[in-house]
């Protein structure tokens, strides 16, 4: 999964919106930032983060610079020795030509950032939240909260179990719904196969689809 093999399958895939989204971290989006420039499709810079209660949560940003502000605000509250099955070897940085630079030596796994910290977080820097594979058995927002307990813009749900979910779940069937790729390997990224109507192809298109959700908490 580095940056050329990824926006290249984006890229092949049709799509019109690319959104960037590492675990914890927006350490190889300086590098996308550089190369986005090649592709004709818009990337929304973000960070995928794990909050201390355990569950995920997408960050997504209109700048660089308010992925990397949130970066540097991560960095103080990751919880270095939680590794699991990985190692610093994993954690690796490339340049643009997909070669490794330099590899990151604090587990990116999770942090220990309280969800209404992160929340106040994103919105000064006018970010959107989208809770994270909320029909998952694990790192999903629903196992620990309902959602009128929680400050959100949006949730996410798997694809291949989408309409079932919502079958048993009526109460989403009202939410701003995303349906990603999740993708950790490049043969996850999916075709263009669910739309939003959007006024153009752009950046401020994209969270245009957010407005009004905070007047409505």
């Amino acid at each position: 999964m580095t940056p050329n093999n990824i926006l290249n399958m984006a890229m092949l895939k049709g799509l019109d919106f690319v959104a960037i989204t590492d675990h914890n971290s927006a350490k190889q989006l300086h590098t996308i930032e550089e190369i986005e420039v090649a592709y004709d499709f818009v990337i929304i810079p973000g960070i995928e983060v794990t909050v201390d209660e355990g569950f995920d949560v997408l960050c997504y940003f209109r700048r660089y610079d308010d992925a990397y502000a949130l970066d540097c605000f991560l960095g103080d509250h990751l919880i270095e020795d939680d590794w699991g099955p990985f190692t610093e070897d994993d954690q690796v940085i490339t340049d643009i030509y997909d070669i490794t630079k330099e590899t990151f030596d604090k587990s990116l796994r999770s942090t220990k950032i309280p969800y209404r910290i992160l929340v106040h977080k994103v919105r000064q820097l006018q970010g959107v939240l989208v809770l994270a594979h909320v029909d998952r058995n694990s790192k999903s927002a629903l196992l620990y909260h309902s959602l009128d307990e929680l400050e959100y813009d949006g949730v996410e749900i798997q694809r291949f179990a989408k309409e079932e979910y919502l079958d048993n779940h009526p109460q989403l069937k009202t939410e701003r719904i995303f349906s990603n790729s999740d993708a950790h390997d490049l043969l996850a990224i999916h075709e263009r196969v669910e739309s939003f109507e959007l006024k153009d192809r752009t950046i401020e298109a994209f969270f245009s689809l957010f407005e009004g959700r905070e007047k409505d908490e």
